[in-house]
């Protein structure tokens, strides 16, 4: 069976996590689309725009298909804590996996190899909590 495949958007307008909105009665009704090509689309009442529109402003998180200690969806951006160990959510091309990337020491490690994923915990991401990149 394959991983679940979600995505979550942050705005960086707005700083804050994309959330559907629905608010007919004051005509406010906006949705973010993503194409097969990986394209954002922004939709409002008065016309469907393209993220070039926007350079820069969303983001795409792409969910790993594992949660943490806490049963809280683990996403790309996403830091994890492990006893002293924290690391930031990377896709890594290369390996063709979603890894934990340390800093000091500077190192990557697979997510499951070590059958610590239960004993993990999300403390942030790098959207919200962009001082943890330095730790």
């Amino acid at each position: 069976m394959g991983r679940e495949i979600k995505f979550q958007v942050w705005d960086n307008e707005n700083k804050c996590f994309f959330k559907d909105t629905n608010l007919a009665y004051n005509g406010v009704i906006e949705q973010l689309l993503i194409s097969p090509a990986g394209d954002i689309n922004f939709r409002k009442m008065d016309g469907m725009y393209h993220e070039s529109m926007f350079p820069g402003r969303f983001v795409l998180r792409q969910y790993t298909g594992l949660k943490d200690k806490n049963g809280r969806e683990i996403y790309e951006g996403d830091f994890i804590q492990n006893e002293n160990t924290i690391g930031e959510i990377e896709w890594v091309q290369e390996h063709c996996a979603f890894m934990a990337f340390t800093r000091n020491p500077s190192f990557y490690r697979y997510l499951e190899s070590d059958g610590q994923l239960n004993l993990t915990e999300i403390i942030g991401n790098i959207y919200e909590n962009p001082e943890l990149i330095e730790v």
